[in-house]
């Protein structure tokens, strides 16, 4: 059936949670329906706001800067420095201030330290040779594309030949909050997140693991996101995908020694460790705690975090919960593809939650995540399962538009909560798939377990 006549009256009826209230709305919409009207509110209510924004931004004499993309000012800014001064100033918190301050000066706060390695700097070089309002028009559309292709490159794995299941995940992918307002409008780099980890998935679906680890490598522009992958690709013995990621890390830092010589490294690593100071790896935290998602965030969040016995209770968790996906990692190594994915989105999930900190644009991951799981699902034929995620990801999906201002007012993140929601499910849906194997395999065992009661039946017979 084509899914142009499917009717969501289908999935209700194999959903064990969920019934249309046809009493209330009347009949089922079919996804054609549904796609317009997600794809209606998207236009009215995400995108023409935005597009009015900044053509007023364009019109007002201040121009674009006074839309405060304050993420692109620090990108913009570090590439101006890489053009106008020695790479191996680049780490000069001073010479950073007043560059950024003359892109746009702050009045009631300061800017903070910019701590990308030199290739960010080197590859925002590029877009610092034009005037920052085109720079940050070009760079929205070079996100977008790169968000689009992450996504693009795994999901017709996931739905093959489901169009309008496909356009649907794109519209809710683009109006997540993390993405749109917080990623694409703010001229953050989370997009370049998406890209590189679909871009590796893809590369690992299709054979091709060294490919694989070469797309990976685009991620050391932020090392932090590869704190639980390195050890996954080691966990589930991956070792070409590993090595390519080594051959593509070594090549970056080729570029950037050529460029900057290797004094840029000590500075590097001295910079990095002013900067963990102020994101509060030292134990002192001058950072907005409610625009971070990990746990350690959350920890300076919640009343009594950070005593003594918050401290305790947050290392137990953490080393129960890492533990807990360690071994199961180990054991996926040699497991079907639906625990390859599953090993995947369970690691993206937990590196948000199990770091030193995580912004909220990074959350933007949890879309590769939602795929692989949906996917890893439906593959294994776990339709109720299946049913709990989708409800999960739209939960998730609306939580992204409030939980800032929930943050704000109540000191905890409505998206960390969730987040943890679904790494414990991916956590159990993994320990399943790993016990149980494919539909497929589950059948053959089954027909052979048959057969071989029928010939032991004969053999009693004669």
């Amino acid at each position: 059936m084509d899914d142009s006549n499917q009717t969501l009256d289908e999935e209700c009826r194999r959903s064990t949670f969920f019934q249309w209230p046809v009493r209330i709305f009347g009949p089922v919409p079919g996804l054609m329906e549904l796609n317009l009207a997600c794809w209606g509110l998207f236009v009215g209510f995400v995108a023409v706001p935005l597009f009015v924004r900044l053509w007023i931004q364009f019109k007002s004499k201040g121009g674009i800067t006074n839309i405060l993309p304050i993420d692109f000012i620090y990108f913009y800014g570090i590439g101006r420095l890489t053009n106008e001064y020695p790479l191996t100033r680049l780490y000069d918190y001073s010479l950073q201030l007043k560059i950024f301050n003359d892109i746009y000066p702050l009045h009631d706060a300061d800017y903070g330290p910019s701590p990308y390695p030199p290739w960010v700097a080197l590859f925002f070089g590029l877009f610092a040779r034009i005037p920052f309002a085109q720079a940050y028009l070009l760079w929205m559309g070079t996100s977008l594309i790169l968000y689009l292709i992450g996504i693009a490159v795994l999901i017709k794995g996931v739905f093959p030949g489901k169009r309008l299941e496909i356009s649907l995940v794109f519209c809710f992918a683009l109006a997540f909050h993390p993405f749109v307002m917080n990623t694409l409008a703010n001229g953050q780099l989370a997009s370049i997140a998406v890209f590189s980890v679909g871009l590796a998935i893809f590369q690992e679906r299709r054979s091709n693991p060294f490919c694989s680890g070469l797309a990976l490598s685009i991620l050391t522009y932020k090392p932090t996101l590869l704190l639980l992958i390195i050890p996954m690709l080691l966990l589930t013995r991956r070792l070409r995908t590993l090595l390519g990621f080594i051959t593509g890390a070594v090549v970056l830092i080729l570029v950037a020694t050529t460029s900057g010589g290797i004094q840029i490294w000590p500075a590097y690593a001295h910079f990095l460790n002013y900067f963990g100071k102020a994101a509060g790896l030292g134990g002192q935290s001058v950072l907005l705690s409610w625009k971070y998602v990990d746990f350690s965030s959350l920890s300076y969040a919640v009343p009594g975090g950070r005593s003594r016995e918050g401290l305790v209770a947050l290392v137990f968790v953490t080393i129960m919960i890492a533990g807990w996906l360690v071994m199961l990692l180990w054991k996926s190594s040699t497991g079907i593809r639906p625990a390859q994915c599953l090993t995947w989105a369970a690691t993206l999930t937990w590196t948000m939650l199990l770091n030193v900190y995580v912004p909220i644009y990074d959350s933007v991951l949890v879309t590769i995540a939602l795929i692989l799981t949906i996917g890893a699902l439906r593959d294994l034929d776990w339709r109720a399962a299946e049913g709990w995620i989708v409800a999960l990801a739209a939960l998730i999906f609306g939580v992204s538009w409030v939980t800032t201002s929930i943050a704000k007012a109540y000191g905890i993140q409505s998206l960390t909560i969730l987040l943890s929601v679904f790494g414990l499910v991916q956590l159990f849906q993994l320990r399943r798939a790993i016990r149980q194997g494919s539909p497929q395999e589950e059948r053959t065992r089954r027909a052979s377990a048959s057969k071989t009661c029928r010939g032991l039946g004969d053999t009693t017979t004669l």
